[in-house]
């Protein structure tokens, strides 16, 4: 209280001194309440700061978890890469050309071409479900199978009829495999397809088209029914998985299947325009020509 206040309060005149005291009492309630609410106002200043760093350590902690997540999915995508073969590389009679555009950093889609023991020509595109981490394992589980019963110097119909059994182990409860297999001999050409869309074969100036012949497998799915045609003279082949036809925007709609095996121009061009755009499906193409 100041020396002002108290020589005020001191005064004869009862109504002054009244008002005074009242006035005074009331200063010191408010500037209680006041530095109460101060202290409070410290008090959640303080909480929000601590709240604050423990945010701030948690999120980089997060950071450190996602940044190692994605350099371990960096060096399995590279393991997987190395896990695709194309025997057509320097192939006499055949040439393939892929395009494989990955959703995320790990695909559930996956290919090879094979050249069996035989001469013949094994090539295959299998879909797992979804994309990303557990796709990705199991189709690369059912390619190191068909890897492994390669090395048995067996024909396509034993590589098909043996695969399925197997890698049912792979698949999950609800889990399930689109695939394309099929196999090119001299004489004719067999295939097993299920969950595809239809693969496509040129031949001269006509476009042959094979629908799937069976359903997308699962852990409880039959083996796959195999299927023989005999045609002579074609030129080209392709098959591709669904994000092709379902995931490309309207300004790349020129890019059909039918379009990709007509023009090798633009198969190239859609390539390199794929390549370099993003998807909410992975993108898989092989075209082989003769």
């Amino acid at each position: 209280m100041t020396e002002y206040i108290k020589k005020l309060l001191e005064t004869d005149d009862v109504e002054l001194k009244n008002s005074l005291t009242s006035f005074m009492k009331d200063y010191t309630r408010k500037s209680k309440r006041l530095d109460k609410t101060m202290k409070h106002s410290d008090k959640q200043q303080l909480m929000l700061f601590k709240m604050h760093e423990t945010i701030s350590a948690q999120k980089n902690e997060l950071d450190k978890i996602h940044q190692y997540d994605t350099q371990q999915q960096v060096i399995a995508k590279e393991k997987l890469d190395l896990a695709i073969v194309d025997d057509l590389e320097n192939h006499e009679d055949f040439k393939s050309t892929v395009i494989y555009k990955p959703a995320d950093i790990l695909s559930g889609d996956f290919y090879s071409t094979h050249i069996l023991s035989d001469g013949s020509l094994f090539v295959y595109i299998i879909d797992g479900q979804g994309h990303g981490i557990s796709p990705a394992l199991t189709v690369f589980a059912v390619s190191s199978t068909i890897s492994h019963l390669i090395e048995e110097n067996i024909s396509f119909e034993e590589i098909v009829n043996k695969l399925f059994p197997m890698i049912r182990k792979f698949l999950g409860e609800i889990e399930q495999l689109s695939f394309t297999m099929i196999g090119i001999d001299k004489k004719y050409i067999q295939y097993a397809s299920g969950g595809m869309y239809p693969f496509m074969i040129k031949k001269e100036e006509e476009v042959i088209t094979y629908k799937a012949n069976n359903l997308p497998f699962m852990n409880f799915s039959p083996s796959p029914v195999i299927k023989s045609i005999t045609i002579d003279n074609w030129s080209d082949m392709i098959l591709y998985t669904d994000g092709l036809v379902e995931d490309l925007t309207e300004d790349m709609s020129e890019y059909s299947p039918l379009n990709l095996l007509a023009r090798s121009d633009l198969f190239e061009e859609a390539k390199n325009k794929i390549a370099n755009g993003i998807y909410e499906d992975d993108i898989t193409v092989i075209k082989i020509s003769r």
